[in-house]
């Protein structure tokens, strides 16, 4: 149960006979192969390189060091350099070519990426918009650092590499997600291989939540450095989603979704065993089950600290560390094993007496069909019910010929035909009646549609428009904000924000945004 890279848990013996040219059979004694690897296995590149460095030394046409180099610096992040040395490195294993096309796909697609950084962050990504993601990651992961370190008792030494990939293809050849896994469970970044990869939130539609999944991200690459990757995926994955908002002071862990899921699982006694989440979260069969699996270890973790503290966390993340298994750590720290754990949870989350919202699921992603198209989102094309569709794009029709009551009466009658919730449907009724300046109407609607998807950016932008238009301006700020960490790469949020600070008379911050909307305004 350990978010380890598999090659590592392989007989290594077989790399005494990788070699080429360049390198011979001459074989290492099997303990050093062995203690290179689990210094990689632990993300200790530092003990790993100056290791291996000596290996190389001593032996220098050694295959197996080599190999151990290449990996070395793969988990630097110098994947050109990784590559070069592993074509040094050949061999039929298939451990061999796993590493080969990870290290090659990886380079393809991170070549033309460009640098920069923060305190403690190194930002990769493709030169044009996306620049404008390195000022919200920096705003996020600095202040993650600091409040996380405090909770965790851990700061990284090294600065944390961050990749940006620009599409969802991209990140499917450089990580075990296929297509398939990011579409099915909404899955759009990873810690892995020492460092955080994630889908730029300028692919989807409507962007996502991406500056909270980049702490939580972050979170994952904190318990793999300090329990030396001995942690358990549940309590890895619960862990990160329970302080994932922390950075923003946010204590709420369980979403309208995850909540539904969780007190509907309860009730019909359908829950993803601990096991079946096994290797990934990302590999279950749909979304509703990923929510269900993140609200479930979510609540566990809450079970914990509630119980024990916050830092009871850091103290079994030391424990693991020093190679006790996690069975025994548990029931020394924890007083159970995991069974009564088990059992103790569903009695103490049985108590909270949860909320199931009907009709509620989640929201799913939607990716652009292309970055560099123009051609406007139809996003009646999401509703899944075929007669609340066609009243929506009636409805849309109706509206682009400035027919704004007649559009109100068709958006209602979709609403009355869906048997799910659906944010898209209630932000365009919202939409009418804010065009028609019925302002009340509009603030329920989106309030409405705000307590049961609390990050969806079309909401958060229509409230800041409403309270803009109905002049309160300190209102409509905190709401365009917030729609801006969800979607840094929409057009109308910047200006508006930009005409705010104007009115407030706020010169630095107008001369940020005006910046900052530079880097998508091309």
């Amino acid at each position: 149960m350990k978010r380890t890279y598999s090659i590592t848990n392989i007989c290594l013996i077989v790399f005494a006979f990788v070699f080429s040219s360049n390198t011979s059979a001459i074989e290492l004694p099997q303990e050093k192969v062995h203690a290179g690897h689990k210094l990689l296995d632990d993300w200790d590149t530092e003990a790993a390189e100056n290791f291996t460095n000596k290996l190389l030394k001593k032996y220098p046409k050694s295959g197996d060091a080599y190999f151990l180099k290449a990996r070395v610096e793969f988990l630097k992040g110098n994947h050109e350099l990784a590559a070069k040395i592993l074509k040094q490195v050949t061999g039929s294993h298939s451990e061999v070519h796993e590493l080969k096309n990870l290290v090659y796909n990886t380079h393809e697609e991170t070549k033309l990426f460009i640098t920069s950084g923060s305190e403690h962050f190194i930002y990769r990504y493709k030169k044009g918009p996306d620049e404008i993601l390195v000022h919200y990651a920096t705003k996020v992961l600095e202040k993650s650092y600091e409040t996380l370190g405090n909770i965790f008792n851990y700061y990284p030494k090294e600065k944390v590499l961050v990749e940006f990939y620009p599409n969802k293809e991209s990140l499917s050849k450089i990580s075990p997600l296929t297509l398939n896994d990011i579409a099915t469970s909404g899955t759009v970044a990873l810690c892995k291989y020492n460092r955080i990869m994630m889908i730029s939130p300028g692919s989807l539609v409507r962007g996502y939540n991406w500056m909270d999944t980049l702490s939580h991200e972050y979170i994952h690459y904190i318990l793999s450095k300090k329990s030396k990757n001995n942690l358990p995926l549940w309590m890895h994955e619960g862990i990160a989603k329970y302080f994932e908002a922390r950075w923003r002071n946010n204590h709420e862990y369980l979403t309208p979704v995850m909540e539904t899921m969780l007190a509907g699982g309860l009730q019909k006694n359908y829950l993803i065993s601990l096991q079946d989440m096994m290797p990934s979260l990302a590999k279950l069969k749909t979304a509703e089950d990923v929510q269900l699996a993140y609200a479930e270890v979510s609540s566990m973790i809450k079970y914990i600290t509630q119980t024990h503290g916050d830092e009871i966390i850091s103290t079994l993340l030391e424990r693991l560390s020093g190679e006790e298994s996690f069975e025994f750590v548990m029931f020394d720290i924890l007083g159970t094993n995991l069974d009564i754990f088990q059992k103790k949870w569903k009695h103490f989350v049985k108590q909270k007496k949860l909320k199931s919202i009907p009709g509620l699921k989640p929201p799913g992603i939607h990716f652009k069909a292309s970055r560099s198209s123009d051609e406007p989102i139809r996003e009646y094309r999401e509703i899944d019910n075929r007669k609340s569709r066609d009243l929506t794009f009636l409805g849309d029709v109706l509206q682009s010929r400035n027919f704004y009551k007649a559009a109100l009466i068709e958006y209602q009658r979709a609403i009355e035909q869906s048997k799910i919730f659906s944010p898209i449907l209630h932000n365009k009724l919202a939409k009418a009646h804010l065009i028609t300046k019925e302002y009340n109407k509009a603030e329920i609607i989106l309030n409405r549609s705000l307590y049961h998807y609390p990050m969806f950016h079309s909401t958060l932008a229509n409230l800041g428009e409403l309270y803009f238009d109905m002049g309160d301006i300190k209102k409509s700020h905190d709401f365009y904000e917030r729609a801006i960490h969800i979607n840094p790469f929409n057009p109308f949020v910047h200006m508006r924000l930009m005409a705010i600070y104007q009115k407030l008379g706020w010169e630095e911050q107008q001369k940020l945004q005006t910046k900052l909307f530079g880097h998508i305004n091309h």
